[in-house]
């Protein structure tokens, strides 16, 4: 089933309105500080956040509003704002909790961490590729990549169900900076159509 016939069903089962603007939606929110932690959630506290740093003002979207997750990205920056590797390379899981329930459980993500891990899927590069010219042109450490993953398995966000994301890891060390934690898929937003 397609990302669109997917949240077309979802939407439809749970008597959420199926009409709306039809477009690519990315959501993400950062937690500045965070210390050294061996938890971090996403999408939990949006207080004293700016637009920069986050898209949203609470952790559901609008009545209107669903989504299907395709990509998640976990970045890390430093005070400076210079990209880091997320988590320095510990052993780190994530899940994703959409209402009561855990959609993604434990998913180990170190896999796809820069160009030290082995990549769950054929758009990444394995370890040891030295090829990308932009990162080898800047000052940029080889291994200080965002984490990206694309999930093979449409995840939902439906309208008015509250949502987190929630990395652990054995020794997380996440510094000064921040971190980003990023969403990206097939979404609908509303659309007023005619009726204004």
């Amino acid at each position: 089933m397609s990302q669109v016939g997917k949240l077309g069903y979802v939407d439809s089962k749970l008597g959420a309105p199926t009409s709306g603007q039809q477009t690519t939606r990315i959501l993400f929110n950062t937690i500045e500080a965070p210390g050294t932690t061996s938890s971090l959630s996403f999408f939990k506290n949006f207080q004293g956040l700016t637009n920069g740093q986050t898209n949203l003002t609470q952790n559901k979207l609008d009545s209107m509003e669903s989504m299907v997750i395709k990509t998640i990205q976990l970045s890390q920056f430093t005070t400076a704002g210079e990209l880091r590797s997320f988590g320095g390379f510990v052993q780190q899981t994530l899940s994703i909790i959409v209402g009561n329930q855990t959609v993604v459980k434990n998913l180990p993500i170190q896999f796809n961490a820069g160009r030290t891990g082995q990549a769950f899927d054929r758009l990444h590069e394995n370890a040891g590729a030295q090829s990308d010219s932009l990162i080898q042109s800047t000052n940029i450490a080889q291994t200080d990549q965002p984490v990206e993953i694309r999930l093979l398995t449409d995840i939902v966000i439906p309208p008015q169900v509250a949502f987190e994301v929630r990395v652990e890891s054995n020794a997380g060390v996440y510094g000064t900076g921040a971190v980003v934690c990023a969403l990206s898929g097939y979404g609908k937003i509303f659309s007023a159509g005619s009726s204004f």
